[in-house]
């Protein structure tokens, strides 16, 4: 049975294992609440030929990537581990 709790209350843990369970509303949810922190990061790179655009894409690509990736069992949290994939 689905946790009742909702979205916004779930730790990035429980809705990284969510989506990576199908859960698109989990990842929806999960993508919602880092993407400011993937945008602020690509605001560091300029890529040649490129525009800012491209390289937000390539962040949101990087978080996609972290949540796909993640292994809680490693012992590092969520956040340090999409910080690396969206760098």
């Amino acid at each position: 049975m689905p946790s009742r709790t909702p979205l916004t209350a779930r730790s990035d843990a429980e809705l990284v294992a969510a989506a990576q369970a199908g859960d698109d509303d989990a990842l929806e949810a999960l993508l919602g609440r880092y993407r400011r922190f993937a945008r602020a990061r690509a605001t560091r790179y300029f890529l040649v030929g490129g525009d800012a655009d491209d390289v937000e894409q390539e962040a949101l690509i990087g978080l996609y990537e972290a949540v796909r990736d993640f292994r809680a069992e490693h012992g590092v949290g969520f956040r340090a581990f999409a910080e690396v994939c969206i760098t």
